[in-house]
């Protein structure tokens, strides 16, 4: 019937494991000694298994970056994109939150550090693959954030009709300032972080949208069903 056996099974969620701790140990060296100065022969005695069986798992250090960061990411995005819509509280509330849940969940993939070097990677390779994988991310991203917007009744001041993918990308882009000045600054707290999120956010909040959409942020009738 084409369907696997136990073993089969069994061998491919072992490997499956196998594979997440492998990835699991590559981000804690990295986070304390970098990406560079970490070798495939550590990340091999780290999982407690041979140097071959990392290059046969994933091939380069690189392709072990790839991995953790954009795998990660999309996991992250996929748990977003199936949680409830809040409703009933300030619009601002709402967005800083799920603004802020955006970072702590690429420290959940990764430390400063690492992004730290994602990021100066990101710079360096233009038109790599590298350089191609993080800006689909990142509209991946913005389209989640679109997506959001989306399934709320919004009014803007200006009574305009409301373009949910242009003020994701305004959202992402402040947040994405943010997040950059607190992956800089190693010594910046998470806590610290929120507090900058929420304000922005606030602000923007109270410059675009009419007041009483903003305190109490109606959803559209078919996203309050769902």
């Amino acid at each position: 019937m084409g369907t696997d056996s136990p073993d089969t099974g069994l061998r491919g969620r072992k490997k499956a494991r196998r594979r997440q701790e492998i990835l699991s140990n590559a981000s804690e060296l990295f986070a304390r000694q970098g990406v560079d100065a970490t070798t495939m022969a550590e990340i091999a005695e780290a999982s407690e298994v041979s140097p071959p069986t990392v290059f046969n798992y994933f091939g380069s250090k690189e392709n072990i970056l790839n991995a953790l960061i954009f795998e990660g990411a999309e996991r992250a995005r996929n748990a977003h994109r199936d949680s409830p819509r809040a409703t009933g509280k300030p619009f601002g509330d709402i967005l800083a939150q799920l603004l802020f849940e955006f970072t702590d969940n690429t420290l959940q993939i990764a430390g400063k550090r690492v992004w730290r070097y994602a990021e100066s990677v990101n710079i360096r390779r233009p038109n790599s693959d590298f350089q191609k994988r993080f800006a689909t991310s990142d509209a991946a991203l913005i389209d989640l954030l679109a997506e959001y917007l989306g399934d709320y009744d919004m009014r803007l001041l200006n009574g305009a009709d409301p373009d949910p993918d242009f003020l994701a990308r305004m959202f992402f882009d402040r947040w994405t300032a943010r997040y950059f000045a607190f992956i800089k600054d190693e010594v910046m707290s998470l806590e610290a972080h929120r507090v900058d999120v929420v304000a922005d956010t606030h602000t923007m909040v109270g410059l675009l949208f009419e007041p009483e959409f903003a305190a109490h942020s109606p959803l559209k009738k078919k996203a309050a069903r769902s």
